[in-house]
């Protein structure tokens, strides 16, 4: 069941994570919190449902969400997860047309929401919001025609590498590792990229025999990330 928090026992802190909110000063980032409505939701609940007819946007104060839909055979299909101080909702928000995927919590999370009027409102006061807003968008736009090119391009092992990569692209080291934290399991990356988790499963195997990547705990370790690149690039030169 979603619980409900009232904002009054809210503290500004909350909104504060967000990324679009950085030029806010405290005050700002207190008067917004008040006008956001607040909920708590457990692992597994959804918070949108595809084709809903709503225009709230949303913030993820705590937790981690994933944008999914379904294909007519249930298949599932994951658009991206949304991590702390991320948005969503932003498609209706601005276009007030029905909602383009479902949105569940990937573990317990705080999401604020707020109103598309008053959000606009919102945004003709404090117009600094704005840009930073429009980058993170255009930032999910250029991941989806990544993926759309991939998925004309490449088939189904060398998809699994790109979304490998995509998904280290925040946790590079010098040494040219990177760990990917909390690890997808076989049954997401397939969902990812469109394939079956048993593609999954054996890629990955492979990808451990050959040593480029191990698992450790909930965590993949990527031990030569330009050998994975290089797998994905063979391709697309051909």
């Amino acid at each position: 069941m979603v619980a409900r928090v009232k904002a009054s026992t809210i503290s500004y802190q909350a909104l504060g994570g967000i990324g679009i909110f950085t030029s806010l000063s405290n005050d700002e980032l207190a008067s917004l919190t008040q006008q956001c409505n607040w909920c708590r939701y457990d692992a597994g609940q959804e918070i949108i449902a595809q084709r809903e007819e709503s225009s709230d946007l949303f913030f993820v104060c705590q937790g981690r969400v994933r944008a999914k839909t379904y294909s007519t055979s249930g298949k599932e299909v994951t658009f991206g997860d949304l991590d702390q101080g991320e948005v969503f909702g932003e498609l209706s928000a601005m276009d007030g047309k029905p909602r383009s995927a479902f949105v569940v919590a990937l573990e317990e999370s705080l999401i604020a929401s707020i109103d598309s009027k008053t959000f606009r409102q919102f945004l003709d006061t404090h117009p600094d919001v704005l840009w930073p807003m429009l980058e993170n968008f255009a930032y999910r736009f250029r991941i989806m025609v990544e993926k759309i090119f991939e998925f004309s391009t490449l088939g189904a092992r060398n998809r699994i590498h790109a979304e490998l990569l995509r998904l280290s692209r925040d946790a590079v080291m010098e040494d040219g590792t990177a760990t990917i934290s909390p690890a997808p399991t076989h049954a997401e990356l397939a969902s990812r990229t469109s394939t079956t988790r048993e593609s999954v499963t054996r890629e990955v195997n492979l990808l451990k025999k050959a040593g480029l990547m191990d698992i450790d705990r909930d965590r993949y370790l990527i031990k030569d990330l330009d050998s994975l690149r290089q797998l994905v690039d063979e391709v697309l030169d051909l």
